[in-house]
């Protein structure tokens, strides 16, 4: 009995610590789904762009376009990385 009883509290232990989100962890949670929506769209919208580059009739316009697709990428990685740092903040 006392055998079971100390593998069992460990098991129990752990899903205490597994409770419910508070409501500031939920809205965490969410903002960490929103900046994981905006890096996805960053991504999408710079892979249009060097899509588009691959397509160019000149050198200077391929070019043109893979700088603002760099750009574009790091515009939403910035955003998505201030996001996940208020959400970090929540948690």
């Amino acid at each position: 009995m006392k055998f079971t009883a100390m593998i069992s509290l460990p098991a129990l232990a752990l899903l205490a610590a597994c409770g419910p989100d508070s409501a500031v962890e939920e809205r965490g949670d969410a903002l960490e789904e929103q900046a994981d929506a905006i890096e996805d769209v960053g991504n999408e919208r710079a892979e249009a762009l060097e899509e588009a580059a691959d397509e160019a009739a000149t050198d200077a316009r391929e070019d043109a376009l893979n700088a603002q697709a760099e750009q574009v990428d790091d515009i939403g990685d910035d955003a998505a990385d201030a996001i996940n740092e208020r959400a970090d903040e929540m948690e």
